[in-house]
């Protein structure tokens, strides 16, 4: 019996949005783009999707010499960098109160973390706590990052118009439209069904990860860095693309 390699191809993608998560689901013939409580309630719903890309980190450090993506794609990003914020390590992400969670990524990685990076702590427990609690998404729940993406899409360069203004999101989604051709309809079924106040942003960049977990489907994963590091809990410590 010969194998025919299956094309159809499922992939959904993730970003936190007001403590709540928004998921975008892309196959071969439909799409499907909503707001979700928790991450558990997105991988029930999408239990047999080929790809899940998270704009969250995955895969903490507990000591200094452990290392995550983050300084890497923060240099290839550029003048983009900015965006890449400081992750805490996981005694932090797990502390009582954001004082000790500062006093905790001080003693152990030497540094403390801006109200920003405290302010996602809460999303990166969940997803932790998840992992933890249902290990078999365990490296089959995938870490990137939007403008990391992008710059993929658009020839290693970053996107430099804010993804906020009008500019940088008609700047994205022509991008977009390149690889997926339905990406304007699924921005404007966000907009139409999504019950809360709309920020485009937040779905062009669910849609690019999606995006981006079709052009791994295709082409093969690649991982910075390269040979990552696996942390305590057995969770690979990257961001995935594709070229």
């Amino acid at each position: 019996m010969s194998m025919v390699r299956n094309n159809s191809y499922s992939c959904v993608g993730i970003d936190g949005c007001k403590g709540k998560w928004v998921a975008v689901y892309i196959s071969e013939n439909k799409f499907e783009v909503d707001k979700f409580k928790t991450i558990n309630d997105i991988c029930s719903r999408y239990s047999d999707s080929d790809i899940y890309i998270i704009d969250i980190p995955i895969g903490l450090v507990e000591v200094k010499s452990q290392l995550r993506p983050d300084l890497i794609v923060k240099k290839a990003l550029g003048k983009k960098g900015s965006s890449i914020f400081e992750v805490p390590c996981r005694q932090a992400v797990y502390a009582e109160d954001k004082k000790a969670a500062r006093e905790l990524n001080v003693a152990i990685l030497g540094k403390s973390l801006s109200e920003q990076t405290l302010g996602i702590a809460k999303s990166i427990k969940q997803v932790d706590e998840f992992l933890q609690n249902k290990p078999q998404w365990k490296n089959r729940l995938l870490e990137s990052h939007p403008e990391f993406c992008f710059s993929k899409l658009n020839n290693n360069q970053p996107i430099l118009e804010h993804k906020t203004s009008a500019e940088g999101q008609q700047k994205r989604l022509e991008i977009l439209r390149n690889y997926y051709s339905k990406s304007d309809q699924v921005v404007e079924k966000f907009l139409n069904d999504v019950p809360f106040r709309k920020k485009t942003d937040d779905v062009i960049d669910d849609l690019c990860l999606a995006v981006i977990g079709k052009i791994i489907f295709e082409k093969g994963l690649k991982t910075i860095p390269e040979k990552p590091m696996m942390d305590d809990k057995g969770i690979l410590m990257q961001m995935v693309y594709a070229e």
